[in-house]
Order: C-alpha cells, then structure tokens, then sequence
C-alpha cells in the first residue's frame, strides 16, 4: 500500500514538473508554444499595420523586385494591445518605422495570402536604425524630358491646380527597369513611392500603374 502512495505521490510531482516546464517554454502571450517569431525588414507602414519582409537589406527598391523573387512577406495589425521592444524596454509602437529591423511575435495562424497576414502581439525591435521618409503621391504620366542629359518623368499630380501639376523626378536604376516594364501610354495614371531629391522634385524607387 506504501508503495502505492508513492508512485502516486510521485507521478503528481512529475506532472506539475512537466506543467510547469510547458508554461515557460510558452510563455509568449497568445503564442502557439515553441512557435518562433517571424524576422523581417519593415518595408513600409500603413493604415495601422506594418508590412514586413525578410532577407531585405534595402527598403528603398521596388515591390515587384521582392515580390517577384517570394521573399516572406507578411502585413501584421498593430492594435492597442500590440507591446513594442526596444533594448528590453517597452516602448511606445510609434516608435517603429521604416526599414527597421524586427522580430514580430504574431497571434494565433496568420491568413495565407501574399502578403501573409496577422495581427503583432509582440514587436521586438532588433535594429532601431530608420530608413528616409518617403511620401506617395499619384497622378497622370506625361512623358519623358531629358534635362542636361538626364532623364526626368513627367507626371501631372492629382489633386493639384493644373498650373501647378506638373513634376519632374529622378528615378533609380530599379525603378527606371520597373518603369520601362510597365510600356506606360501617356496620360495613363500612376501611383508612385519616392524620396526627397535636391535636383528634382523626388527621387522616385517604386512606382505601379493605377487601374481604374
């Protein structure tokens, strides 16, 4: 009957043992145990939610090149409840920004898209160093102009009084190939992601055709 007790008394030990063991190996909050947080690149920042890649070393590069080449890709919700890490201190998810490194703990399974999506419990950042900021804008293509032997883009801005509207940007190597890819008509519109430039009015490294 001892006997008995014992291997009771001890099989109750080795469970809570083991209760124990699987608390802190999932002590992610709303983490799947073990479940490993998703590295990246934040490629850009919108409408409450950041897209992040990995394997990205450059923000500023077109989406077709990261896209094309299926980098893991995956747009996560930050909410209210999303905490935000830097150097082991809480810190305010205001602070994360463009082409920053992160360790991104997400909640439950996240939608099978392309971008991947789900909601960040947990952003960690790794590397706090920022990207420039860049601005989007949209408008009509106009053509081609070339000015002391470079090449600027024409587009007519929407939005803006008509004798304002025309802007001249520089653009990158990628996205002169993305440009070129695209055989835009004029008057075709587009959608545009750019830098700040001191010899045009924008450095343009990402641009798409906007579908009506």
């Amino acid at each position: 009957m001892k006997k008995i007790v014992y291997l009771l008394i001890v099989t109750f030990i080795f469970i809570m043992f083991l209760g124990a063991g699987c608390s802190v190996n999932g002590d992610e909050p709303n983490q799947e145990p073990g479940q490993e947080p998703i590295s990246g690149t934040v490629y850009s920042i919108e409408d409450g939610r950041i897209l992040v890649v990995s394997g990205l070393e450059d923000v500023n590069i077109p989406r077709s090149l990261w896209f094309e080449q299926g980098n893991r890709a995956v747009y996560f919700a930050v909410e209210e409840d999303t905490v935000a890490e830097l150097d082991g201190e809480q810190v305010d998810t205001g602070l994360i920004a463009r082409g920053q490194k992160v360790d991104v703990y997400h909640e439950g399974f996240l939608a099978e898209s392309y971008p991947e999506q789900g909601k960040a419990l947990r952003v960690v950042i790794t590397d706090p160093e920022a990207a420039e900021e860049e601005f989007i804008d949209s408008g009509r293509f106009i053509g081609v102009m070339v000015n002391e032997s470079v090449e600027l883009v024409e587009v007519e801005i929407s939005g803006v009084p008509e004798e304002i509207s025309s802007r001249f940007y520089h653009l990158t190597d990628q996205a002169w190939d993305v440009f070129n890819n695209l055989d835009l008509e004029p008057e075709e519109v587009i959608i545009f992601r750019y830098l700040e430039d001191d010899q045009s009015d924008g450095l343009i490294f990402d641009l798409a055709r906007l579908e009506n």
